[in-house]
């Protein structure tokens, strides 16, 4: 039940969690971890952004004690456009990433989530802290493709 074609990919993946439109790719068994990873890191990336850009405009408040913070945003419309984004982003961010820490601490993919695969209890799961041990500390599943298929494009595979 944890492989699944996907329809955009027209592939098998193994232990499918979702097709994912932003990196344009399966997420399953051998990318997972590198996906949520991005997320983590995307989400902290976005975090500290917007930390600066508060601390900068407290700072501007700080500095000019008549200053409001309306006077200080449109003196400064790049730090406020910049502060506005960067929230808008940190909030679904930070859901994805909860969200992703909920399914590894579960031992459950986006997919069986959705559809609710398992209604009593979920056969994979090992408790949490195991499930962040597996997720965390399992080497790279082999490809299941032969090597001698693989090419790369532009690249000659003869020796002349």
């Amino acid at each position: 039940p944890r492989s699944k074609h996907c329809a955009f990919c027209n592939n098998c993946v193994l232990r499918f969690d979702h097709h994912c439109p932003w990196v344009s790719n399966c997420v399953g068994l051998r990318n997972y971890r590198y996906f949520v990873c991005f997320v983590i890191s995307t989400f902290v990336m976005a975090l500290y952004v917007f930390a600066v850009i508060v601390f900068f405009i407290v700072l501007l408040t700080r500095l000019d004690k008549r200053a409001r913070i309306y006077s200080i945003l449109t003196a400064n419309p790049l730090a406020a456009a910049l502060a506005i984004f960067t929230f808008c982003v940190v909030i679904p961010l930070g859901n994805l990433t909860a969200f992703h820490c909920y399914l590894i601490a579960t031992n459950r993919t986006t997919n069986e989530e959705i559809t609710c695969a398992y209604s009593d209890k979920n056969p994979f799961t090992l408790g949490p802290l195991r499930n962040f041990k597996q997720f965390l500390c399992t080497p790279q599943e082999p490809s299941l493709l032969p090597a001698s298929g693989l090419r790369m494009a532009g690249v000659d595979g003869g020796m002349g």
